[in-house]
Parts: C-alpha cells; structure tokens; sequence
C-alpha cells in the first residue's frame, strides 16, 4: 500500500508540473518558430517564381500522370454541289441566244501523261486513251453520282464505276474507276466512240505493278482496226492531257451570224476546290487590268485582255463550282455582270 500512494503521489506532481502556465522563456520560443515560418514560407515562394520563369515546373512536375491528348480533328467532308442541274442563263442582252452546249473533260496542264496509251481507227473516227488518273487517289462514287447530271453507276472489272455516256452533243465520253486504293484508272473516248467500246477495253486490261509506285498497263482487248497513236512523238495525244474527272459544261451564245468563236462563253467546272484558275494566269497573256468584283455575293475575278478584245469573270459557289463568263469587249463590263449574276440553277 506504501508502495502504491507513493506512485499516485509521483503522478499528481507531475500532472500539477504540467499545469502551471508557461513563462517567459515559452514565449519567446514561440514567436521564433513563427518567424522561421514566416521566412520559410517566403523563400519558397521565390524559388517556385525563378524555377517557372526557367521553365523547371513541368520538368517537377514530370511524375504526374500526363493527360490522354485529344485526337486531332478530322478533315472537313468535301461539299457536293446544292443541286446536279447546270447553271442556266435567265439574262442575255442583245438579242443573244445560246447555239450551242457540251460537257467536257478537264485539261491538265501538265506534265504529260506517258504512261497513258492510245488508240484511234485505221478507218474511220475513233480515238480512246488508257491512262492512270494523275490527281486522284479515291473515287467517291457516291459524291460524283450527286455532282454530275449525265453520269451512271456500272460495273467495272468487280468495282463501281462511273460512265459519262456518249450524247449527241459531246465529243468525249468517258469512263473511270478505283482498282485498287490509291490507283484510280480511266478510259477516255472521243469522236463518238461507243459507252460499249470503254467498257470491253477497261474489262481487258492487264495491270501490273512495277518499281517507284508505277504501273504497267496492257491494252488486251480492242477490236480490229484500231491503231496505237502517239508513239515516238514529242506531242501528246488529246488524251494524254485530259481527264475523265473533273468535268466542264460549255455553252455558246451568239446574234445568228455564224461565226467562228462564239459572242458569249459560260463554262462551269465542278469539282473545283481552292484558289481560283484564274488567280494564276500564265505571263504571256496580256492582262493590262484585273479587278475584283462579286457575283451572286462570292468574290471574284474580272480581267480585261485589250489585246485579244475579250472580258472575263470567274468564281466559285458552294460545292466546287468553278463558273467562268467569257465575252468580246464590246459587250462591256456592266453586261457582262448582269450576264454573271442572271446564272441559275433550273
């Protein structure tokens, strides 16, 4: 029991020792501990300010799991045309009235195709060329079926293709398809060779794939009669320098007097995208005067060549439609414009 009140007794002095209230000394202690807070705090702050300014935070912070990263967008759906009818003029002055209208190829302007191949009739009209598309690396079928008026889905060697069939009032048919991802072929015909003709060639050909991404290609199948063209010559033939894809409507307009060029141009170019053709005329046409003007609220390009007395005016609408009005200087600059904006779609 001795034992046992002398233990109680031993902690209720230490407890009372704990108890009294701290003297001098205590906070004296205290307040130097806040000020090395204080100071602490303060150096830390400017070294966080140098090692940003020096670009060492992301590198501090390099163990931090990084942030999935967006995929980038993707590439905006080429437009297709509002509707598949040409541009038809709804004001002609003068007493001017369309005599004529076609649908063309393209013309490249180069380089020349020496892969393509040619054949025309020993006897007769008829020329096809067999090529490989020089721009193209996908054909959308779906897309040019909804920009083209005349054009047809048909079969081609197991792939959707498409045929521009032969008209009347057209010179050049033409036939063209994807063989394969990133090889688009094309057979063009001209001087009203048959829609049949295109397809028995295209059924024939034997493609082969060849060094340097290039192409052999064999023309197996062509009636009697028809002639390779274009060998061994600097000069390409027509169908060298022309594509089945994009295509142009062509309308002339004349007074009746039956001459050689006609007094009023509208050609429209689909599948056109980027700068204008015009923006980029060759040196040697004599442009003296280039002024930007608006039709139908889309800038555009009107040029006057005094030299060869012709006034011109090109722009695009919605969906890659390239519309260029070429006429002789003296239908004037007002006229022409009116001409310009009367262009609608039937």
């Amino acid at each position: 029991m001795n034992e046992l009140r002398d233990c109680l007794q031993e902690l209720a002095d230490g407890y009372a020792s704990t108890t009294h209230a701290p003297g001098p000394a205590a906070a004296r202690r205290r307040g130097r501990w806040r000020r090395r807070r204080t100071v602490g705090g303060l150096v830390l702050a400017g070294l966080l300010v140098i090692a940003a300014s020096l670009g060492l935070v992301p590198a501090l912070q390099g163990r931090q799991t990084p942030k999935p990263v967006a995929p980038p967008p993707g590439p905006a759906p080429v437009q297709v045309p509002r509707s598949t009818a040409w541009f038809q003029a709804t004001y002609l002055p003068g007493g001017l009235r369309l005599v004529s209208q076609s649908e063309r190829p393209a013309m490249r302007s180069g380089p020349f195709r020496r892969v393509a191949q040619s054949f025309r009739l020993v006897k007769g009209d008829g020329e096809f060329t067999v090529s490989v598309h020089p721009d193209l690396q996908r054909l959308e079928v779906a897309r040019e079926l909804r920009t083209y008026p005349t054009v047809r889905v048909v079969p081609v060697r197991g792939h959707q293709g498409l045929l521009f069939p032969r008209r009347p009032d057209n010179f050049y048919s033409g036939l063209i398809w994807e063989e394969r991802p990133g090889l688009v072929m094309q057979v063009l015909g001209s001087q009203g060779v048959a829609d049949q003709l295109l397809l028995h060639v295209a059924a024939g050909l034997r493609i082969t794939d060849r060094p340097a991404a290039k192409v052999a290609i064999t023309v197996g199948r062509r009636p009697p009669g028809w002639i390779r063209v274009g060998q061994g010559t600097n000069w390409p033939t027509i169908g060298e320098i022309l594509m089945v894809l994009p295509r142009s409507h062509h309308q002339g307009f004349d007074q009746g007097r039956g001459g050689t060029t006609a007094d009023l141009v509208i050609t429209e170019t689909r599948g056109q995208y980027g700068p204008l053709r015009s923006a980029d005329k060759p040196k040697n046409v004599p442009v003296t005067r280039r002024e930007a003007v608006t039709v139908h609220g889309y800038p555009a390009l009107l040029d006057h060549d005094p030299v060869n007395h012709f006034l011109e005016v090109t722009w695009r609408e919605p969906g890659g439609i390239e519309l260029t009005v070429h006429a002789k200087e003296d239908l004037g600059r007002r006229q022409l414009l009116a001409v310009a904006d009367g262009l609608r779609q039937p």
